[in-house]
C-alpha cells in the first residue's frame, strides 16, 4: 500500500478553508444588506458555526481511527439506525451539491478566460450552450474521479491548492481595497455613518422580519460543510494538529467573512450597486471584483482604458480563484461523504464490492458508481429541455434544506455522546455539562428555525408555485429519510435470516 502523507495543522486549515469558505458569500452579503450583514454573519458564526466546529472536533478526535465520520459519531450516541439515517441525509446533500456545482463551475472558468461570463454562448459540435456545459461537466467529473481514486495525496494536494487560491483572492481583495482607501484619502464608496451603519441596512426590505430570517438562513449556508471533514482526522499527523486546525479555521473564516464585507464598502456604493442594470446574485461577485480593479486603476492615475483593463484582469483573477476553490472542495467532497457511509456502516449493509479498495486505499468502485449517477443527472438536466430545468430548480431547493439537516442530527446527539461513560472523553472543548446542552440546544433551534423559514417562505411571499415548492422541500428529505430506514431494516432482516 502506498504511504500517505499526513496533513499538518496548516494543511487542515487550508482544506477546511477550501471546503467551507465561499468567497462569493461576502459580495452577496454586501449586495443584500451592506455593512449590516456583518452583524448577522457574526451572529451565525457564534450561534451556529463555532459550536458546530467544536462538536465536530470532539466527535472526530475521539473516533479518529474509526474512519466512519458522521455515521460513527451518531451511532455511538444514539444507535445504528439514528447514525445511518443522519449519515444518509448528509450524503444526499453532497450528492446534490456535486450535481449542481459540476454545471455552474464553468461560470468562474469563463470569467478567468474571458473576463466575463460567456457560457450562454458556448457551443461545441452544434450543441446548445446548456448541452455543451453538460458535456464539459461530465468530462470534469470523470477526470476528478480518476485522479481522486489514485489516492488521498491527490485529494489533499488539490484541496490545499484550492485553499491557497481562496486565501490568495481574499488577500487581493484586502490589499486592493486598502490601497484604494489610502489613495483616495480614506474615502469609502459606501459611507460609514457611525455605529448604526453596522446595524441598519440601506436595503428597505431589512425592516421586514421575514427578510431578516431569510438573510440569517443565507448566512448559515455560508458556513456549511465542516461535518464533511470529520472523517479526515485519521489523515492528520495528530489529534491535536486536527483540533488546532479546525479551531483556527473557524476563527479565520468568521473573521474573513466580516472583514471582506467591510472591504467591499471601500470600493462600492450600495445604492449604486443594488440599482445597477444587469447586476444580480448570480454575477455580482464578478461585477464587484471587476469594479474593484477598475476603481484601483483610477486611484493609481491610470488612463480610462488601462483602468478598465485592470478591472477585467481582476475579474479573471477571481474566476480562477473560484474555479480552483470549487475544485478543492470537489476533491474532498467526492471522497469524504462517501467514506462516511461506507466505512462507518455495519458490515453487510452495503454490497461487498461497494467497499472494495484499490492499492491506493480508495473505494474506487463506489466512487465510480457515484460519478456515474452524478453524470446521469447532469446529462438529464442538460439535454432534457424545460422539464429538466424545472427539476434542476427542485434539486436546488432540496439542497437548501438538505445541507442544513445534518446539523440537526449532530447537535441532537451531542449531549448523549458526552454522557456516554463508555467513551473516554479525554479531549473536550465544552468543559461543563451546561455548556454541552447550551451549545446543542442553540445549534439545533437556530438550524430548525432556518429550515422552517425556508419551507414556509414561498407561502409567505405569495409565490404562484408555493405549494409545489413546499411539497418538494418537505417531501424530498422525507423520501430519503424513509429510504434510509428501509435500507437499514432490510439489512437487519438479512442479518437475522443469515
Amino acid at each position: 500500500m502506498t504511504d500517505l502523507k499526513k496533513l499538518s495543522t496548516v494543511g487542515v486549515v487550508l482544506v477546511i478553508f477550501s471546503v467551507v469558505f465561499g468567497f462569493n458569500n461576502s459580495p452577496l452579503a454586501f449586495y443584500r444588506m451592506g455593512y449590516a450583514s456583518i452583524l448577522w454573519y457574526l451572529f451565525a458564526g457564534v450561534t451556529f458555526f463555532l459550536p458546530v466546529m467544536f462538536m465536530v472536533a470532539e466527535y472526530a478526535s475521539f473516533f479518529k481511527n474509526s474512519g466512519g465520520g458522521m455515521y460513527t459519531w451518531l451511532a455511538a450516541a444514539k444507535g445504528e439506525l439514528y447514525g445511518f439515517v443522519g449519515a444518509f441525509i448528509f450524503y444526499f446533500a453532497f450528492m446534490v451539491w456535486m450535481i449542481t456545482v459540476s454545471i455552474k463551475i464553468w461560470i468562474p472558468m469563463s470569467s478567468f478566460l474571458f473576463g466575463e461570463d460567456t457560457t450562454q454562448s458556448w457551443s461545441v459540435l452544434g450543441l446548445s450552450s446548456s448541452q455543451t456545459i453538460g458535456v464539459l461537466a461530465v468530462v470534469l467529473m470523470l477526470l476528478i474521479t480518476f485522479f481522486a481514486t489514485r489516492g488521498f495525496n491527490k485529494i489533499s494536494f488539490i484541496a490545499k491548492f484550492g485553499g491557497i487560491a481562496n486565501a490568495a483572492i481574499n488577500c487581493l481583495l484586502y490589499l486592493a481595497s486598502l490601497a484604494v482607501l489610502v489613495l483616495t484619502g480614506g474615502e469609502f464608496a459606501q459611507p460609514i455613518e457611525g455605529v448604526e451603519s453596522f446595524f441598519c441596512s440601506p436595503n428597505a426590505q431589512s425592516g421586514d422580519l421575514f427578510f431578516i430570517f431569510g438573510f440569517i438562513t443565507f448566512a448559515l449556508f455560508a458556513y456549511a460543510g465542516p461535518e464533511s471533514l470529520g472523517s479526515l482526522v485519521e489523515k492528520t499527523k495528530s489529534t491535536r494538529a486536527f483540533s488546532r486546525g479546525i479551531l483556527l479555521s473557524a476563527l479565520f473564516i468568521a473573521f474573513g467573512y466580516s472583514f471582506s464585507i467591510f472591504c467591499w464598502g471601500i470600493s462600492h456604493n450600495w445604492s449604486e450597486l443594488f440599482s445597477a442594470e444587469g447586476v444580480n446574485m448570480g454575477n455580482v461577485l464578478y461585477v464587484m471584483m471587476g469594479n474593484l480593479g477598475h476603481r484601483l486603476g483610477i486611484a493609481l492615475g491610470l488612463s480610462a482604458e488601462s483602468a478598465l483593463s485592470m478591472g477585467v484582469w481582476f475579474a479573471r483573477a477571481v474566476g480562477f480563484s473560484v474555479f480552483m476553490t470549487y475544485m478543492g472542495a470537489f476533491f474532498t467532497i467526492i471522497y469524504s461523504p462517501l467514506k462516511t457511509i461506507l466505512d462507518g456502516a455495519p458490515q453487510g449493509l452495503w454490497p461487498k464490492f461497494f467497499s472494495t479498495k484499490n492499492r491506493f486505499d480508495m473505494p474506487h468502485i463506489a466512487m465510480w458508481i457515484q460519478t456515474g449517477v452524478i453524470c446521469f443527472f447532469v446529462l438529464i438536466f442538460s439535454f432534457g429541455g424545460q422539464g429538466a430545468k424545472s427539476f434542476y430548480n427542485i434539486l436546488i431547493l432540496l439542497a437548501n434544506v438538505a445541507q442544513t439537516m445534518p446539523y440537526l442530527f449532530i447537535s441532537a446527539a451531542f449531549p448523549a455522546f458526552r454522557k456516554n461513560s463508555a467513551l473516554n472523553h479525554e479531549y473536550t472543548l465544552f468543559k461543563s455539562k451546561a455548556m454541552v446542552y447550551m451549545a446543542a440546544v442553540l445549534v439545533f433551534f437556530v438550524d430548525l428555525l432556518a429550515n422552517i423559514f425556508i419551507v414556509i417562505h414561498p407561502v409567505l411571499a405569495g409565490e404562484s408555485d408555493a405549494v409545489y415548492q413546499v411539497v418538494w422541500m418537505v417531501g424530498g428529505p422525507i423520501l430519503f429519510f424513509l429510504a434510509a430506514i428501509m435500507i437499514f431494516y432490510r439489512y437487519k432482516k438479512r442479518s437475522r435470516s443469515g
